[in-house]
């Protein structure tokens, strides 16, 4: 396999001391495909397989333009708002921090060489559009975003997704790409991801492009109009033909800026820090923005939802109107606080506390009175801070203790990674701010260890909430610490390394247990002992999901029985269950608030197994993915008897053809039914 191709030609120097050595110089267009998978946040295969991967992103394209379900692909966990929607749903907090568009998923990528990338191409092979973000990383470590964008509705057909990308002034070989599911139809696939940069920053030559390559693109892109304005490629054949004339005609359209004079220039101290980031908008400026937004249009509902008798002060304050908040603003400066100093510190911070922490942070900086308040720890109870994993380090975190000492909840996801936060640094805010806590996200944080988990037992001993998918880093040792929690209501283990032993330990410490997460384990740990524990001492358990899980069989199945409040079970690829026989009869019988049932690729599942589900009517989620027994009549009987039924997902089940599918999809517009599409027909069970 070639890893990359390259193109090189002499550039004539432009007369211009920014950009002239003196010399002829020459540029390398570098076009090259995945060389590592180095992180990401799921994945629908497992550690044990191939198929579905994230790894599977790596090298050149395998199955493009084919389109369907192919197991050479790279698949995440999720699709849709289905998950959304279930009952082990996690409710942000602070959600002012999130951007108009959540990423819910992300896969890092290593190249072969730096270059200053021009284009990245995604290949995606079913269900597209998902893609709402690209991040690449400089020498330092540190990340910034070339793109972002929407989910999008997008016909069902192969594309090469290449959005337009921001200028890079630095090499590269690390990109980030995010995802957002919200819109799927089913899971998308992605077979590959084409990296196209140059050996030397190049600039349009031309200042109507405003120094940006993608605008000079698009203009010599001779495909033609085309209604998805990300797909350069309705014709795969002429991938890239705007870079090719780009190529051919460099000295028209572009200056060289050689890496050696881009050295000299003064790159100053980069400011990654929650106080002092800052984007195109002054900091100041932007706090007020934000601030007048929330004055204009929120204040006023703030006010009337108070609901405060007569003699309250906010009662006499009448309601800001445009000139009144322009006016406010203006007086916020070095000089005395003015009319906003009329408000009550009461009813300032009721105000703040729907500001984002950016603004927040910035707010500090205005005058001594904001600083004071902006800094009150009632602001800081809950604190989101995976909206900026790409910026938060160490001494972001630092910054952060003073401000926390009433910290509750704490979401420190998708942070911290390659080296930007050390266990150290956690330890010490732990032990600074965590006594309080009832929440921790540390998802997909790689650098969480043993001494991590030390420190969380000894002092979060209010802890309700731990959610710790794909935390490798913590060993036996680690996990045992957390018998110690006596509090715990959700537990996440998703791609973790806890042993069965430490498990039903943590489980008979916490009966209280209300969901639990052990998707995608190692098979040394045994789940048909954690449903037997579960069974005995977690009676209030509502979710659990066990996809994927080899080791359960229908003997845990049944023990689950005794947990008559489930809600939502997963037993998705749970190949040790065979032919279940007796024991999901006895669990669906016992358990009739059942909302959400995945029972993917559960080969002996048949008609009988299913018959109890039937008196579920607060069904709404049914997966019966590869079930060949299943009969026409027996999901007739779901929609007729299941009045909330919202999705269910009949593919691979050969019992059922596609016209009864359209069929059912006439008469029942409100519910939809998934069907796995693939263009060879191959049966994936």
């Amino acid at each position: 396999m070639i890893p990359h191709d390259e193109t090189k030609f002499e550039v004539v120097p432009i007369n211009n001391n920014n950009n002239s050595t003196g010399k002829n110089e020459s540029v390398i267009f570098v076009e090259q495909f995945v060389k590592d998978v180095c992180d990401f946040s799921s994945q629908y295969g497992s550690n044990i397989s191939i198929s579905y991967t994230a790894y599977n992103v790596a090298g050149n394209p395998s199955k493009f333009p084919d389109y369907g379900d192919f197991p050479q692909a790279f698949v995440m966990r999720t699709y849709g708002p289905w998950w959304n929607k279930a009952p082990s749903r996690l409710e942000d907090y602070m959600i002012q921090n999130n951007e108009s568009v959540i990423s819910q998923d992300y896969i890092d990528v290593e190249y072969y060489q730096e270059v200053y990338p021009i284009r990245i191409s995604i290949y995606e092979t079913y269900n597209p559009g998902s893609v709402v973000g690209i991040w690449v990383q400089n020498p330092s470590g540190q990340w910034f975003q070339l793109w972002n964008g929407p989910p999008q509705f997008v016909p069902q057909r192969p594309r090469i997704f290449s959005p337009p990308l921001k200028t890079c002034h630095f090499k590269t070989k690390m990109v980030r790409l995010e995802f957002n599911h919200d819109l799927l139809d089913y899971y998308t696939e992605l077979d590959a991801v084409l990296l196209i940069g140059t050996s030397e920053l190049i600039m349009p030559r031309n200042h109507m492009y405003h120094q940006n390559l993608s605008n000079l693109l698009q203009e010599l892109d001779c495909n033609g109009y085309n209604e998805d304005i990300y797909n350069l490629t309705p014709d795969y054949l002429k991938a890239n033909q705007d870079l090719t004339i780009l190529k051919k005609m460099f000295h028209k359209y572009c200056i060289l800026y050689n890496s050696r004079i881009m050295d000299n220039i003064s790159k100053g101290k980069l400011v990654t820090t929650l106080e002092q980031h800052c984007h195109s908008v002054p900091p100041i400026e932007e706090a007020f923005n934000s601030l007048q937004e929330f004055l204009q249009e929120e204040f006023p509902k703030l006010i009337r939802e108070m609901h405060l008798s007569s003699s309250s002060p906010i009662c006499r304050i009448s309601l800001p109107n445009d000139k009144t908040v322009l006016s406010t603003l203006n007086s916020i400066d070095s000089r005395p606080c003015g009319s906003f100093s009329a408000l009550p510190d009461e009813t300032v911070l009721k105000i703040l506390r729907n500001l984002d922490l950016k603004t927040l942070c910035r707010l500090c900086r205005v005058n001594r009175h904001f600083s004071n308040i902006a800094r009150d720890a009632l602001l800081y109870t809950s604190l989101n801070l995976k909206p900026y994993w790409y910026c938060l380090n160490d001494h972001a975190l630092k910054h952060l203790i003073p401000r926390c000492q009433y910290l509750q909840r704490l979401d420190l996801s998708w942070c911290g990674n390659y080296n930007m936060i050390s266990d150290r640094d956690l330890v010490d805010f732990i032990h600074s701010c965590g006594s309080l806590l009832t929440h921790l996200r540390l998802n997909c944080c790689r650098f969480i260890n043993d001494m991590v988990i030390l420190e969380v037992s000894r002092i979060c001993k209010n802890l309700k909430e731990l959610c710790l998918r794909n935390c490798m880093g913590i060993t036996s040792d680690g996990f045992s610490k957390l018998e110690k929690l006596q509090c715990l209501e959700r537990l996440e283990l998703y791609g973790t390394a806890i042993e069965t032993s430490i498990l039903c330990s943590i489980l008979r410490k916490n009966p209280q247990m209300r969901h639990l997460n052990l998707a995608g384990m190692h098979d040394r740990l045994n789940v048909d002992e954690v449903a037997i524990e579960l069974g005995n001492s977690c009676l209030q358990l509502e979710s659990v999901d066990f996809w994927k899980a080899q080791t359960l069989t229908p003997h845990g199945v049944r023990a689950l029985a005794r947990c008559v409040n489930l809600r939502e079970v997963d037993f998705g690829w749970c190949g040790g269950m065979g032919a279940p026989g007796d024991s999901l009869r006895a669990l669906l019988s016992s358990c009739r608030y059942l909302e959400k049932v995945f029972l993917a690729a559960l080969r002996g599942l048949t008609d009988r197994d299913l018959e109890p589900l039937l008196l579920c009517q607060r069904l709404q989620q049914l997966d019966l993915l590869g079930a060949r027994s299943l009969t026409p009549d027996m999901c007739y009987g779901f929609l007729l008897w299941c009045p909330k039924l919202e999705m269910i997902d009949l593919s691979f089940c050969e019992g059922i053809t596609d016209s009864k599918i359209q069929e059912w999809r006439q008469k029942y517009p409100h519910i939809s039914f998934k069907r796995s599409f693939q263009a060879n027909g191959t049966d994936l069970l």
